[in-house]
């Protein structure tokens, strides 16, 4: 063992002191992470009297943080820390001991687990790097082993590559981040993320948004403890009602949706920083953590079948938390705009109108009568521009009126700091008074600041104040962005035809658009006609059945996009012209040197007044997609493809397809609804196989799927399926 703790991967901490309020106290978990959550003892191994060493720095934030159990110094010496006892090692503790932080290099961890496991430590934190999150085959031999001993001794591993946890409700803050020596008040907001450093940034924020934590978590490699074992225990802790999450990649799908249903039983929200959306930032994540990333796309489906809220930055995480803990939002609830100038008025309703907020609407007839009564020296109008209306004091009876009208929903209010302290005091009293008569958010945008007197006493008054306009509203549009999560849908059991289970149990990656085709016109998707041949007399006999005009298309193994490379011909009209392509199709076949056996589909030829693209998706740890965009060449040119996560009601379908500019189109193109209709009946169609033939299938791709004047058919398809 050794006092060292600049190990790689660990970086040093603030010297600011904690202040925590000596009365705030919360009962344990009762679960197998209480004795990492709330411990009564606490043994740092690697503790240091050299400050700056991450040893010295957690036993640090543990003394200052009042923390009111044990804590022992472990160390080569045996020497106190900070005037907690010393020892050489955990096995010469006389006492049982919660949880051990290991402040050590990678390369002394595996030794100590062993220890701390024999002594009969019940939780670890590991806060060196050099694991998993190299990538190398020593990293993952390193975390697997110690994944090993302690799942073998029942002891529960935070980390590696963690700094740490905090617990204000507790008095723990065990860590070396910068925040776990700073003043934060107990508060409703507990945050997971992957990232430990951006703590700093989201704590920091969610003070000066005047919104109190709970707990912060960093789980690091979670070669145990994972972000959803703790949103497990997030959905049964009182202290929490809103919980921030930063997320590199998950692999269990499944079971976070199964958590999102108890985390909406229990009246808890989840706001979700999503890490690593690009191609670029995914690389990135993977490099941080080892982990898969996922698609943009992907995450943003889960989201919003989970009933969470996505947001893109960290000011935009700690402002949404803060909101939606400040006070709830009704569903449908309308948002009361307030501004001290005309501009930043119009500025409120552009950014509102942009994201979904709908405005309280201009008021009439009775409410208008009334509200024409105030003395003003203009209209009063949604935006209200205090600015115009001359006396400061009309601010807190036009909010009466407007109240007694029932709109006590949220209020945004522009900002920029009153000329007079006349106008100062009515300001921030209008707006408290407000506050705390109506059960709802009201939050204040400044971009250049009010002061820190003013900014403080809103703050106080659960009002925050932003200084970014981007960020305000992102923040703000999670009050409304917050939802119930999907109806969970079992299996609808193993209704697959015979055909169907022959098709699936091959070995083939790929099927060919035959099999595919008759794949999925067996499970209810509308497929065209298709003939296979092998020759251009075979080719006529086809094209006498199906009729004409007809398409034939070179099934060539190995060509993955056959129009691109010649092997489509469409609107062939005659015998001789079909011969003519055919042997054209042929040639190509043979430049482009592929095997021998290939064959040709004739097909009859289909127009349609517009071209969709459906199918399936799937994403390892996230599981299945249904897709649906724009088709035909338009699928790569305007990219307007959406992902639903499976599974779905066919309510919840029928509007993710209609917010989306395709559904827009298919119902102008088709206005009785028929053509939507069938659109999501092909897509139903998809799940349902989706969900009888478990991951058998890797993806669905029906490109395009033709509205016509008889209804939709699909023309080409691609089924992968994945190993059995």
């Amino acid at each position: 063992m050794t006092n060292k703790a600049d190990s790689a991967g660990i970086a040093g901490a603030s010297e600011h002191p904690l202040r925590y309020a000596p009365d705030m106290s919360i009962a344990p978990p009762s679960s197998s992470l209480q004795p990492l959550l709330a411990p009564r003892s606490i043994a740092v191994i690697g503790a240091s009297n050299t400050p700056g060493k991450l040893g010295h720095t957690v036993v640090r934030n543990l003394v200052r943080g009042n923390f009111a159990g044990e804590i022992h110094a472990i160390n080569t010496a045996g020497s106190s820390v900070e005037g907690q006892p010393g020892w050489r090692s955990i096995r010469e503790v006389p006492t049982p001991v919660d949880c051990a932080f290991l402040a050590i290099p990678a390369q002394a961890i595996e030794e100590a687990v062993r220890d701390c496991a024999a002594a009969g430590v019940r939780s670890v934190i590991v806060g060196a790097s050099g694991f998993a999150e190299l990538g190398t085959a020593e990293g993952q031999r390193r975390q697997a082993v110690i994944s090993e001993i302690a799942l073998a001794a029942g002891v529960r591993v935070l980390g590696p590559n963690t700094n740490g946890l905090l617990n204000l409700q507790a008095h723990v803050s065990l860590g070396y981040n910068a925040s776990h020596g700073e003043h934060f008040e107990a508060g409703p907001v507990s945050i997971v993320s992957h990232s430990g450093a951006l703590f700093d940034g989201i704590a920091k924020r969610l003070r000066g948004f005047g919104a109190g934590i709970s707990k912060f978590v960093a789980v690091g490699n979670e070669a145990d403890v994972s972000m959803l074992d703790m949103l497990d225990e997030l959905a049964v802790d009182t202290e929490t009602r809103v919980i921030g999450l930063v997320v590199e990649g998950l692999s269990e799908g499944d079971r976070l949706r199964r958590l999102a249903h108890r985390l909406a039983e229990a009246g808890k929200k989840v706001v979700v920083l999503k890490i690593g959306r690009s191609a670029e930032g995914a690389g990135a994540a993977l490099a941080h953590s080892s982990r898969l990333a996922g698609s943009a796309r992907a995450w943003d489906a889960l989201m919003d079948a989970f009933g969470f809220v996505g947001v893109r930055t960290v000011e935009a995480l700690a402002g949404g938390c803060a909101l939606l803990a400040s006070a709830p939002t009704a569903p449908g609830a309308r948002l009361l705009c307030a501004t001290t100038s005309g501009a930043g008025g119009a500025i409120l309703a552009d950014f509102a109108t942009e994201w979904g907020m709908e405005l309280v609407p201009q008021w009439r007839g009775a409410l208008a009568e009334d509200i024409a009564t105030v003395p003003t020296s203009a209209p009063i109008r949604n935006p209200i521009d205090f600015g115009s209306v001359g006396d400061w004091s009309l601010f807190t009876p036009i909010l009466h009126k407007l109240e007694a009208a029932g709109h006590t929903g949220p209020m945004a209010v522009y900002a920029h700091v009153p000329a007079s302290p006349v106008m100062v005091r009515e300001f921030i009293q209008g707006l408290t008074e407000r506050r705390q008569r109506c059960n709802a958010p009201v939050s204040v945008l400044a971009p250049g600041g009010l002061g820190d007197d003013i900014e403080q006493s809103l703050t106080l008054a659960g009002i925050p104040v932003f200084h970014d306009t981007a960020a305000f509203f992102e923040s703000l549009a999670c009050c409304w962005r917050v939802k119930a999560p999907a109806a969970v849908i079992e299996s609808q059991g193993t209704w697959l035809s015979p055909q169907v289970r022959e098709l699936l149990s091959r070995d083939a990656a790929v099927l060919t658009e035959l099999e595919s085709a008759r794949l999925l016109r067996a499970c209810g998707v509308p497929m065209v006609s298709s003939h296979s041949v092998r020759t251009a007399e075979q080719a006529c006999v086809a094209a006498l059945e199906v009729g004409y005009p007809c398409v034939l298309k070179g099934m060539a193994l190995g060509v993955a996009h056959k129009f691109k490379e010649g092997l489509v011909s469409l609107d062939i009209t005659d015998d001789a012209q079909l011969k003519r392509e055919f042997d054209r199709q042929l040639a190509r076949t043979q430049a482009l040197g592929v095997q021998p056996d290939t064959f040709w589909l004739v097909q009859p030829m289909r127009r349609g007044s517009l071209e969709l693209l459906l199918g399936t998706s799937f994403e390892p740890g996230l599981g299945h997609f249904l897709v649906h965009g724009l088709g035909g060449v338009q699928t790569e040119v305007l990219d307007e493809v959406q992902l639903i996560a499976v599974p779905a009601t066919r309510e919840s379908i029928e509007q993710a397809v209609a917010q989306t500019r395709t559904g827009r189109l298919v119902q102008g193109a088709d206005p009785t609804g028929n053509a939507s209709r069938q659109v999501v009946d092909a897509l139903l169609a998809l799940q349902n196989l989706l969900l009888a033939s478990g991951d058998r299938i890797q993806s669905v791709d029906i490109n395009p799927l033709l509205l016509t004047s008889q209804g939709c058919i699909a023309v080409d398809a691609l089924v992968v399926t994945r190993p059995a």
